[in-house]
């Protein structure tokens, strides 16, 4: 990976983690009458494809109230967000030599943690999913960064740790990735355990 011009990251269990999860949207899901109409998944791709105010349109009256009812769990949740020990450094050092940007998939909500610790600061451009309309691994959610920043997929690296959203996503679009994989140990040649490898890699041949 000698040419690498971008690095894109993943946000949640890559950046930051969600320390006290309940699983708030779901939760909602199983509370209501009837999953609003709707099979889990179908629902799960709605909320991450979707801003709030949309949803509230979309939904029945009663995700609405569902939501807010319990809109003490959801802020729970965020404020238990904390940023893992080396990001700061890795994103500060990068941003000197790469562009820097984040596709996540994510319901709305869980955009506040990214402002309220500042990671915005470090990123050109944050491609989230509630806001585009697509889930990673699809490709038209990647092709955002390839129109933004003209690079070739030989220049550009995908970094996360979902081997479904993150890396397959990356290895269809032909870019490099590395798997962050913070809890078990390396068992394959892209993972890493921790961000500071990243720089250990930009140096050496292409992973694929």
């Amino acid at each position: 990976m000698n040419n690498i011009k971008t690095i894109v990251f993943d946000l949640y269990n890559t950046l930051i983690e969600i320390k006290k999860s309940n699983h708030f949207f779901l939760k909602l899901f199983k509370s209501s009458q009837d999953g609003f109409g709707l099979d889990a998944s179908s629902y799960l791709q709605l909320v991450m494809k979707n801003d709030l105010n949309k949803l509230r349109t979309l939904l029945p009256l009663e995700f609405s109230n569902l939501y807010d009812e319990r809109l003490n769990d959801l802020t729970n949740e965020l404020e238990s967000v904390i940023i893992y020990t080396e990001v700061i450094d890795v994103l500060r050092d990068l941003k000197q030599n790469f562009r820097i940007f984040l596709i996540s998939n994510l319901a709305s909500p869980y955009k506040e943690p990214v402002f309220n610790n500042n990671l915005d600061h470090y990123f050109e451009k944050m491609i989230f999913s509630c806001d585009y309309g697509y889930l990673k691994p699809n490709d038209k959610i990647f092709k955002e960064i390839e129109k933004i920043t003209n690079n070739e997929p030989s220049e550009i690296l995908m970094i996360g740790d979902s081997f479904k959203s993150d890396i397959i996503g990356a290895r269809n679009m032909k870019w490099n990735y590395l798997k962050i994989n913070r809890t078990t140990p390396i068992s394959k040649g892209y993972e890493i355990q921790d961000l500071r490898e990243i720089k250990k890699h930009i140096a050496q041949p292409k992973l694929h």
